[in-house]
């Protein structure tokens, strides 16, 4: 399947926060959806702040006319590290393993080695989400540290894997 990929913005702020639910629902994630966006005007105002920086690249997959899958690059804001981003990704449950990560992944990586500001991406993944780790190497990720214990599920502990790649 090659998907459709548009800025996450030229949807509705309602379906794009719905998938955001529905993949942070997963579990997958080192976060809860809550102890980052409190309610949907929260999403709204923190997406417009971050995708308004220099080099911010926020796309989405689009099938049936909706967001599938999403991805991230957000440059960080401090002087010196302002050639640097973090990336983040997901995709709706019932579109995972049709390649829209790997569409969406190619896609985002293309437009930061042509934009001109960032220099290296870094992401953080559950080192037991085994596809997510083979979509990054397969892009050109390396992994930089295993993180045990890092990520905290109810009673349940996940290591993070902390990845990055060089923009060309």
């Amino acid at each position: 399947m090659i998907p459709s990929i548009r800025y996450l913005d030229e949807f509705r702020t309602e379906d794009v926060f719905a998938l955001f639910t529905d993949v942070y629902a997963s579990g997958l994630m080192s976060a809860d959806l809550g102890d980052q966006y409190a309610c949907l005007d929260d999403f709204r105002e923190k997406m417009q702040e971050v995708t308004a920086r220099p080099g911010a690249i926020a796309l989405a997959a689009e099938v049936d006319g909706k967001p599938a899958g999403y991805v991230t690059v957000i440059p960080r804001t401090a002087a010196r590290l302002r050639h640097t981003a973090d990336l983040n990704m997901g995709i709706a449950s019932e579109h995972r393993g049709k390649g829209l990560g790997k569409a969406l992944l190619d896609e985002a990586l293309r437009r930061a080695a042509g934009g001109g500001v960032l220099e290296i991406v870094y992401l953080m993944v559950r080192a037991d989400n085994l596809p997510a780790v083979r979509l990054y190497e397969s892009a050109g990720f390396e992994r930089l540290a295993v993180l045990e214990r890092d990520i905290k599920a109810g009673a349940d502990y996940f290591d993070g894997v902390l990845m990055r790649r060089f923009i060309p």
